[in-house]
């Protein structure tokens, strides 16, 4: 009897705190536990699993997800195949990250309420990846492994509430 669950393989790029840089490709599910559509690779790095199976050259290997910098899809890989486009954007913000030894200009797509809009909301939201849309493409990017975040705006200015503003 198989106990082997159809998976998609998708390439990527991965740059681990090591320095090392890593080609290979990462197996994603066809249905998404959590949202029940296609699962993206953010979906997988932000996901329970700490070790994640990657296939090499070397064959298939267990790739510890606290490691990873960073992941740039393959190329051709297509963007809902790195990240849903279908989720809301309230708000996408050119920024400069460091990771690593990278430094990435983009815009970053949050996805939160306008109470809690801010880049510094985004960044301490639970989820441990966020993707910086770069010229180049989409990168996947370790908050655990980020060094520095520079936002390119002004954070929207604070609505008061009706009964203050009349003071």
């Amino acid at each position: 009897m198989s106990h082997v669950v159809p998976k998609r393989k998708v390439a990527s790029r991965i740059r681990l705190t090591t320095g090392e840089t890593i080609d290979g490709s990462i197996f994603l599910d066809f249905i998404d536990p959590i949202h029940r559509g296609e699962q993206t690779l953010l979906d997988k790095l932000n996901g329970e699993s700490l070790w994640l199976p990657l296939l090499t050259g070397s064959g298939v290997q267990m790739l510890n997800r606290d490691r990873i910098v960073l992941l740039e899809p393959g190329d051709g890989v297509p963007p809902p195949i790195v990240r849903r486009e279908d989720s809301p954007v309230f708000r996408r913000e050119r920024v400069t990250v460091n990771a690593g030894d990278r430094t990435l200009d983009g815009l970053i797509a949050m996805d939160l309420p306008d109470e809690f809009c801010r880049v510094s909301d985004f960044l301490n939201f639970p989820d441990a990846f966020f993707a910086v849309e770069t010229d180049e493409g989409p990168v996947l990017v370790s908050k655990r492994h980020a060094v520095m975040l520079t936002p390119h705006e002004q954070p929207p200015a604070a609505t008061r509430p009706a009964d203050e503003a009349a003071d």
